[in-house]
């Protein structure tokens, strides 16, 4: 115990004596930026300032500090143009030997960020929140006072690329070398930006005219894109006047121009009319049974294939085929009744249909009762027809009755096209069933903002004299006050009507009702037949004003699917007289169940439950769209399901399975960066699967961008494109998977010209067949990547064509090459000019260009 006190107190006297005894220290620092001296740098020791480095930024002093003492250094530099981090770094002051002084070395290696401040104006006024992008990097945007600060390591040895850019004023782009502390003054001018959009406007949908030529001032400058779109940029000095023109051969007019002041944004929209007017595409759904407990089907496969038969002789109809149709409306997930009520005006099924048949097969004790109804994109019925058959050897005739009137009957529509001393010709002809005494409602666009067609207003209505086979001549019979017929008005098929004879129009207010059960409700979509011939059909109030003569006896008909028909006799002594009529349900008793249990289940967009629904749910007859979600990693189920018999039982072995949504594990795991998970999750959908296309089109653009495996990206892609509905080009959203397949194949070929020069040529002409077919269906690639995909498209199709010359030497190929690159630069999108990534693709272009052109 006594020798360990005796150490103890040893110790605490030594180290007494270390603190009292200040020791003279040799301190020498050296200080570096990026490898080379610093001088100048201030050296402070324990917070007080002993002085700076010298030329060759080394700073040495004796100084004196206690044994035993923590040191802390801080080496502190400052220079224009530099954001230097200042180093610091602590030692501890040994006890030296006897007589000797100890030195202490340190290196600072300052880490310093060098800076240049870019000044943006316009006209002299500081320009903010305008965009700055270095190297192809977005870096930030200027302050309120216009001002950057782009801090900066190192710059590329051949300069900094620069770009400022802000919406409405022209694109500053340089290459720089930058000094520290510089000031670059970037000077924007307002840029004028001319916004061109062509149109064309057929049964109520405006669609874009792609491949107008576009000049300014004589000069072509471009086309429009598969949108009708052209985006001009004008450079020059503000305020100049324009001439911007339109050629639109087949159309009316032919040619456009109209005269622009170069100033700000300038949005420009014309529409323009077809010469030859394209057949209206009409999908036939079904026909279907509509009364329970009768087995149907066989009589309305029958009706449905004679109507197809028969209608779709008619030259102005083109038929847009069942099996697609049907596809489209499970793709977008719309349910019937939301297409008979709203329409499809706003979905991705517009672009493949315009009008939707639907048919209807009821059996009483006459026979058969057999209606068709047209639907409009907007959710109008715009046209019907009934007939009735006594035995089921008399439907085809009975459609053949039907399709006779509709081809007599329906409202087609034409364009007034020339003007002959007083005569009018319009688009159709013939060949639509127009003749001598054809009358035709005329009426004229009303232009809502920017020019855009916000409807029809009916002038007064023209008859045909002398009908040919592609157009008509027409005199006008009669003509509102202050009206006149102008080239583009449009014409409509007029049917005249009882009670809508001159001036006066008398009708009666029809309003249907019906519902489930004791639910009774309006009912729109209700057709009213008087006397055997079609006189409208009830709008979403469940109403419609139906056109008579008064103090007549008329024979009524209501028919709606999913109802029992209704008739009656009617006579009105007065115009708008309102009488009500309730139609009796054809009810379907609906059990479902699912594995697992406990989905929510969404009949018409309605929630009904969960399942199992073992006591069901009652419904109409006819078709529904029926839904179930379950959530967490499981798919929603969808299906527009034909309900034909009194009870429709799915429990049990037929309960529906619901699918695992291998789509969004994929997702998930790839936005968590594990590729792997994601190629794992993606490839366990197999054919079977709903996902199945979708999902390794997503593992193909992960070879393709991620992986570079380029084999295996055409092996997924091929896959996806093999299927016959997207070969056809069904499913819409697949037209970009041929961009990503003819890249793939651009890909591989590239990689093969050294090794294997044949298999590279096949490799680009498959490329090129691949994008071929893109080209023509670009206006179905998705928004959220629609520039992206046309550059894409253009470009690989530029060079494949190019690399595939190279390798040929073919004078046809060198040929196409050119004019590929043409392309590439009139179709350049817009919205694309200010990324670097694609403003340096172009460059690449140009190069490739001159190559070909040099030869």
């Amino acid at each position: 115990m006594a020798t360990t006190h005796q150490r103890f107190s040893l110790v605490l006297l030594t180290t007494a004596l270390l603190v009292a005894c200040s020791e003279r220290v040799d301190l020498e620092v050296k200080a570096r930026i990026d490898g080379q001296p610093a001088a100048q740098a201030k050296v402070t020791v324990d917070r007080e300032e002993l002085g700076v480095t010298d030329a060759q930024g080394v700073f040495s002093k004796q100084i004196r500090k206690k044994a035993g003492a923590e040191i802390e250094v801080m080496v502190i530099k400052e220079a224009p143009g530099y954001r230097i981090d200042p180093w610091k770094t602590t030692f501890l002051v040994k006890l030296p030997k006897e007589g000797q002084t100890d030195k202490y070395r340190v290196e600072a290696d300052l880490r310093a960020m060098r800076y240049v401040t870019l000044r943006v104006s316009e006209k002299g006024a500081p320009l903010p929140a305008a965009k700055v992008t270095v190297g192809g990097k977005e870096a930030g945007v200027t302050d309120a006072k216009g001002e950057f600060v782009y801090l900066y390591r190192a710059q590329p040895a051949k300069g900094a690329e620069l770009n400022v850019a802000k919406a409405g004023y022209s694109t500053y782009r340089a290459v720089r070398q930058l000094d520290p502390g510089q000031i670059i003054e970037v000077a924007l001018n307002r840029q004028a930006m001319v916004a061109i959009k062509a149109l064309t406007d057929e049964y109520g949908h405006a669609s874009g005219v792609p491949g107008l030529s576009v000049s300014i001032d004589g000069k072509t400058v471009g086309k429009t894109d598969a949108q009708g779109g052209y985006t001009y940029d004008y450079r020059g000095e503000p305020g100049k006047k324009a001439v911007i023109a339109l050629a639109a051969p087949g159309y009316i007019p032919g040619a456009w121009k109209t005269t622009v002041r170069l100033e700000g944004q300038v949005n420009l929209q014309r529409y323009f009319y077809p010469t030859t007017p394209k057949p209206i595409r009409i999908g036939l759904y079904r026909v279907v049974g509509n009364t329970p407990g009768v087995d149907l089907k066989e009589v309305a496969a029958q009706a449905e294939q004679a109507l197809a038969t028969q209608l779709f002789k008619f030259a102005a109809f083109r038929e847009v085929p069942a099996e697609k149709l049907q596809a489209e409306v499970n793709q977008s997930k719309l349910s019937i009744d939301r297409i008979t009520a709203k329409g499809w005006q706003d979905t991705p099924l517009r672009a493949t249909v315009d009008m939707i048949l639907l048919g209807s097969v009821a059996k009483d004790d006459g026979g058969y009762l057999v209606e068709v109804k047209f639907h409009t994109a907007n959710g109008k019925i715009i046209f019907s027809e009934i007939a009735r058959a006594r035995s089921a050897g008399g439907i085809t005739g009975a459609v053949r009755d039907i399709a006779n009137h509709v081809i007599e009957r329906f409202p087609i529509e034409g364009t007034v096209v020339g003007e002959e001393g007083d005569r009018y010709r319009i688009n159709i002809g013939k060949n639509w069933r127009v003749g001598r005494g054809t009358e035709f409602t005329l009426t004229t666009p009303t232009f809502g903002e920017g020019g855009k067609v916000a409807g029809y207003r009916e002038t007064g209505r023209i008859e045909v004299k002398r009908g040919e086979d592609a157009s008509s001549l027409a005199e006008v019979a009669t003509l509102k006050q202050g009206e006149k017929v102008q080239i583009g008005d449009r014409v409509v098929r007029r049917i005249a009507r009882e009670g809508e004879e001159g001036d006066q129009r008398t009708y009666f207010l029809l309003s249907a009702k019906g519902g489930v059960g004791t639910d009774v409700n309006a009912l729109s979509g209700t057709s009213v037949y008087l006397n055997g011939e079609w006189a409208g059909a009830t709008g979403a109030n469940g109403q419609a004003e139906i056109p008579l003569r008064l103090d007549r006896n008329y024979a009524l008909t209501l028919y709606r699917h999913g109802y029992q028909k209704l008739t009656d006799k009617i006579r009105v002594g007065k115009s708008g007289e309102a009488r009500e009529f309730v139609l009796t349900a054809n009810n379907v008793l609906f059990k479902v169940d699912s594995e697992p249990s406990s989905a929510t289940v969404y009949i018409d967009d309605e929630q009904v439950g969960k399942t199992p629904i073992a006591g069901g749910k009652l419904i109409t007859l006819g078709f529904h769209s029926v839904r179930l979600t379950f959530g967490e990693d499981y798919r929603d189920f969808f299906e527009v399901m034909e309900f034909t018999k009194k009870e429709e039982d799915r429990t049990g072995e037929r309960r529906i399975v619901l699918q695992r949504d291998f789509l969004k594990i994929g997702e998930r795991a790839r936005q968590k960066g594990d590729v792997e998970s994601a190629i794992k999750a993606y490839a366990s959908t197999g054919r079977d699967h709903p996902d199945y296309a979708e999902a390794h089109r997503r593992l193909g653009d992960i070879y393709l961008d991620d992986k570079e495996d380029y084999d295996r990206a055409i092996a997924e892609f091929e896959a996806v494109l093999s299927l016959p509905e997207n070969e056809q080009l069904i499913y819409k959203q697949f037209a970009v998977t041929f961009t990503n397949l003819g890249h793939a194949y651009s890909e591989k070929g590239s990689r093969l010209v050294n090794s294997d020069r044949d298999a590279a040529s096949k490799h680009f002409a498959k490329a090129i067949k691949a994008l071929q077919t893109a080209k023509q269906n670009t206006r179905f690639f998705p928004k959220a990547e629609y520039h992206e995909a046309v550059h894409d498209t253009y470009y690989y199709t530029a060079l494949s064509y190019h690399k595939l010359y190279l390798i040929t030497k073919q004078p046809g190929v060198m040929n196409s090459a050119s004019l590929a690159w043409r392309e590439y630069f009139d179709f350049f999108p817009k919205k694309l000019e200010g990324n670097a990534t694609f403003v340096q693709a172009r460059e690449g272009a140009r190069r490739y260009r001159d190559q070909i052109q040099e030869r």
